[in-house]
């Protein structure tokens, strides 16, 4: 039985809505539409792509606006280093959204392989969305300051998404650049994967079964 576009196209932009990334839209898009449709570019514009593992803009996620209390700006790069440290080790941020706010700009770039978006603000959304987290986990396995405004850090993640499909994230490691501006605060966060991005998107378009566990 064939299902009518518009529904589709409610769905899609209920994903856009959500925080889906463009890249897996699009991908949605070709594989569902009829060959009749309309071009992926009239439903939804794309930017130029850059390469196999561009990141692309997130959808909609509201304006850019200030999150938490005041700035702590003039810390150290080791002492930023050390909150970084906390908040991944516990409070798993890249799939909690408990971050300290205060130590990063609220312009602040997010960029992997995936999406790219700029805005703290911006970005707890996506996070709030994204991850059940429940059963999903970030495991630190170090950070160090690399030098006099930068932090790296490497990890382990993996978990569930909160789609109705139930798309599983096999663990997989990561790598962060974290660089910080003239008051010390962090203005980008730029992550590296040990997984390609076409393998990301595609788990992210993977059904499972049965009742969501702790991967590792």
């Amino acid at each position: 039985m064939q299902i009518q576009t518009q529904p589709r196209r409610q769905l899609i932009f209920r994903l856009l809505a959500g925080g889906v990334t463009a890249g897996p839209v699009a991908w949605l898009l070709t594989a569902c539409l009829p060959a009749s449709a309309p071009s992926i570019s009239d439903i939804l514009p794309l930017p130029t792509p850059v390469g196999p593992a561009a990141a692309l803009p997130l959808g909609p996620l509201g304006p850019v606006v200030r999150v938490g209390d005041a700035k702590r700006t003039g810390l150290t790069t080791e002492e930023v280093a050390a909150i970084l440290s906390r908040d991944l080790a516990e409070g798993k941020y890249f799939v909690t959204g408990r971050l300290t706010k205060e130590i990063f700009a609220d312009d602040c770039r997010f960029v992997d392989p995936t999406n790219d978006v700029r805005g703290l603000s911006r970005y707890l959304t996506a996070l709030g969305v994204l991850f059940d987290p429940r059963v999903s986990k970030v495991e630190l396995l170090g950070i160090r300051v690399s030098g006099p405004r930068s932090i790296e850090a490497d990890w382990r993640l993996g978990g569930y998404l909160n789609l109705p499909w139930n798309p599983r994230v096999e663990p997989f490691e990561g790598h962060t650049q974290y660089s910080l501006n003239e008051a010390g605060l962090v203005s980008e966060q730029r992550q590296q994967w040990s997984i390609s991005a076409g393998r990301a998107l595609q788990e992210s378009f993977t059904p499972s079964w049965g009742p969501r566990r702790q991967l590792f």
